[in-house]
């Protein structure tokens, strides 16, 4: 079954924001929200929580699951609502979001969503614009995050889509956060995105093995909602499948360089014609696209780069 409406999951799990910024409040006796979405979320994320009458004071963790600006840019909001929650992420997320060009960055791109939703009302309103994170605590591989009552988040390192990826387990639930650790469903869920190992190949095919390996019963992505019951465990193993075709797809192409250009902007075509992204635009996700071949072709890719130059 997939669900890309946010609400009640189970009864220790909250699908909150929207089917394209998904994040979830996982309760124990303490509670943490798992995924920073976008800042353009948050007049969403304050009914969801309000009406929830949840015990704010429950809530000890703000979880990143990876420090691209989808991901984290309503964590500031997040940490204005709930000053006591502590800020996890991975030591290398730590160290990218001090650096002020990457908060300059993530800011501009969350702000542009903003402005394009007419949303700055409610941003001003909520106090919800993105001004920089502090990570307060590092979480890495094999680290177990106790939220009492028998719920026991895991934390595994899933690097490849980017460097700081990581995801989370729930043993007692059978419950995955994968991040973009894995493709994750379009809106009507019977399709999967392109793999996007924006960081390394390797390392993503390796994570995604890691993930598709475990008991799940309910697949929770941070892009277009959750999986729950058998197919839950299948769309890890679909989305190995589809990584591996495109990887033979690429190396197909790569022996004609104007073959491999045409390649990369149909594919980014075929992304943007599903509407998946609506916050990316054709040269981006081109752009997005390129990389990836870029990390599938690996040392290869030296020798295409000329191909690989956007039209003028």
């Amino acid at each position: 079954m997939h669900i890309h409406v946010p609400g009640k999951m189970t009864d220790r799990i909250e699908f909150l924001g929207d089917w394209n910024s998904c994040l979830y409040l996982l309760k124990g006796k303490e509670a943490m929200i798992i995924g920073g979405g976008m800042s353009w979320v948050a007049p969403a994320l304050e009914k969801q929580l309000d009406s929830l009458h949840f015990d704010s004071a429950r809530i000890r963790y703000l979880f990143i699951a990876h420090s691209h600006f989808d991901h984290c840019g309503a964590i500031p909001y997040l940490k204005r609502r709930f000053p006591k929650a502590q800020v996890l992420a991975s030591a290398y997320a730590q160290k990218v979001l001090t650096n002020p060009r990457v908060t300059e960055f993530i800011a501009s791109r969350n702000e542009e969503l903003i402005a394009r939703l007419g949303l700055q009302a409610e941003e001003r309103s909520l106090n919800s614009q993105f001004d920089g994170i502090q990570v307060e605590h590092v979480v890495d591989e094999g680290e177990t995050l106790d939220l009492g009552e028998g719920i026991e988040a895991h934390v595994l390192a899933v690097p490849g889509h980017s460097q700081c990826a990581l995801a989370v387990y729930v043993p007692a639930l059978k419950a995955l956060f994968p991040t973009d650790a894995a493709p994750f469903p379009n809106e009507d869920g019977r399709r999967i995105s392109y793999p996007s190992p924006q960081y390394d190949f390797s390392l993503y095919k390796a994570s995604l093995k890691k993930l598709a390996s475990l008991d799940v019963d309910l697949c929770a992505f941070e892009h277009h909602g959750v999986f729950k019951g058998a197919e839950a465990a299948k769309i890890l193993s679909r989305g190995l499948k589809k990584t591996e075709d495109f990887e033979k797809k690429v190396l197909a192409h790569s022996r004609n360089e104007k073959e491999l250009q045409r390649f990369i902007k149909k594919t980014a075509a075929q992304v943007l014609a599903s509407k998946s992204f609506s916050f990316q635009n054709r040269e981006r996700q081109e752009g997005i696209i390129d990389t990836v071949v870029k990390k599938i072709l690996g040392s290869q890719a030296s020798g295409f780069n000329s191909s690989l130059q956007k039209d003028g």
